[in-house]
């Protein structure tokens, strides 16, 4: 009588076991059941677990790809942003020098003319303020030209 209930019970356990999913079926959970793992193994689940965890990691694989092209243009934009900076400071220290050179120049071909020093005066006060402030580069620029175009003025006044 006890192998009748037995063998009656049989397929009940047995489908029992079948009712798992992939997510019931971790390789790592040491609390599973021998009918689980049996269930686990012939259902498919396992490679269906595997199956998913590739999809993750091929998808997170595919995220740092992105990630890492972002950085790379951000570190390409940096760079040009960086070098842009450095060729206006040099550029701008380069007018700084012309007009330097330019105002010494203009003032010493202005010997005698009082008008004509105090105007060059002037555009070394001018100059010195612009060189000491804390504008920013763009307007430290502007000023710089406006300087320079009043030298080009008093040069063509001196016939230099």
């Amino acid at each position: 009588m006890k192998k009748r209930y037995l063998l009656l019970l049989s397929p009940l356990i047995f489908l029992a076991g079948c009712s798992t999913t992939p997510e019931q079926c971790d390789p790592t959970n040491t609390n599973i059941g021998i009918m689980d793992k049996i269930s686990c193994n012939y259902s498919g689940n396992y490679q269906a677990r595997i199956d998913q965890k590739k999809q993750i990691l091929e998808n997170e694989v595919r995220a740092n790809q992105q990630f890492k092209e972002i950085y790379a243009t951000i570190e390409k934009q940096k760079n040009a942003t960086s070098l842009s900076i450095k060729q206006k400071k040099a550029q701008q220290q380069k007018l700084k020098t012309d007009l330097t050179k330019l105002t010494n120049e203009v003032k010493q071909k202005a010997k005698g003319r009082d008008d004509l020093q105090a105007q060059v005066k002037d555009i070394e006060q001018q100059l010195n303020k612009v060189n000491n402030s804390n504008s920013s580069e763009l307007e430290k620029q502007v000023e710089l030209e406006k300087l320079n175009k009043k030298l080009q003025q008093l040069q063509k006044a001196l016939n230099i």
